[in-house]
């Protein structure tokens, strides 16, 4: 990706699976869900993507653990990995399908937070009770899954603090062939979920070299300019911007949404 190309996303998933009737009430593997039940559906779902310009498509195992996958679909680790893996055949068969060139696939990694499905990813205090080495290996299997199946790029999404990024970027250093972006889950137009300054976080990755992009996603539109601003150095970024906020809503725990 050129330095100054803009790339455009694909949209909110779980958003248009429902538009396609699919349910995501009562569901901890959230759109996980769909490469199980109905991957017919999910294809659809990127297919309506790349139809609508979106040229980078994102797995759906943003909330995809191996223990989560055993406990709610009563597998074997083998199965639960396979099914990791389908959320990047799931999206090739799309592409495929479109018979669209260059569409890169995006393969996502949620927070630890997130597999927790009680909207910690929003708060992020779990990070102080976790040390280093446990998120490394926790998020090690869901990565070498992706990277088993060739995506193009990890989408590091949703991330609540600069422990648990730093944990991941750790991991991923170890294939120094693959690149990735960051985004962070920011609570107002200065702060992380956790508490931790944007201002702060982007400084202490912006060198990475296997980052192509640092930014905030899950987040109030309205605080994104603040947070973006606040990293500017006259006027410009030393790294590009990934940015796709949230419907405008603060998360609701007794609904989940």
């Amino acid at each position: 990706m050129s330095k100054h190309q803009i790339k455009i996303l694909d949209g909110g998933l779980s958003t248009e699976l429902v538009s396609l009737g699919f349910s995501l009430e009562n569901c901890k593997l959230w759109t996980g869900k769909a490469i199980a039940e109905r991957p017919d559906l999910l294809k659809q779902a990127h297919l309506n993507f790349i139809k609508s310009g979106a040229e980078v498509i994102t797995t759906a195992s943003y909330q995809l653990s191996i223990e989560l996958i055993i406990q709610e679909l009563n597998c074997s680790e083998l199965q639960a990995r396979n099914l990791i893996k389908k959320s990047v055949q799931i999206v090739r068969e799309a592409i495929s399908e479109a018979n669209k060139q260059n569409i890169l696939i995006a393969g996502s990694i949620g927070p630890y937070g997130a597999c927790l499905c009680d909207g910690s990813e929003f708060r992020g205090d779990y990070v102080h009770n976790l040390s280093e080495e446990f998120l490394i290996e926790w998020h090690r299997p869901r990565l070498e899954c992706l990277l088993e199946e060739k995506v193009d790029l990890i989408a590091i999404e949703t991330f609540p603090s600069i422990k648990e990024a730093k944990a991941v970027l750790k991991l991923i250093s170890n294939y120094p062939e693959i690149k990735a972006w960051l985004a962070f889950s920011c609570k107002n137009e200065n702060e992380l979920s956790v508490g931790d300054k944007f201002s702060s976080a982007y400084p202490l990755f912006e060198k990475n070299q296997q980052l192509i992009a640092i930014g905030i996603n899950c987040s109030l539109p309205n605080d994104i300019t603040s947070l973006l601003e606040s990293v500017l150095k006259d006027g410009k970024a030393t790294k590009p911007f990934v940015v796709y906020s949230n419907d405008a809503k603060r998360w609701n725990e007794t609904n989940s949404e």
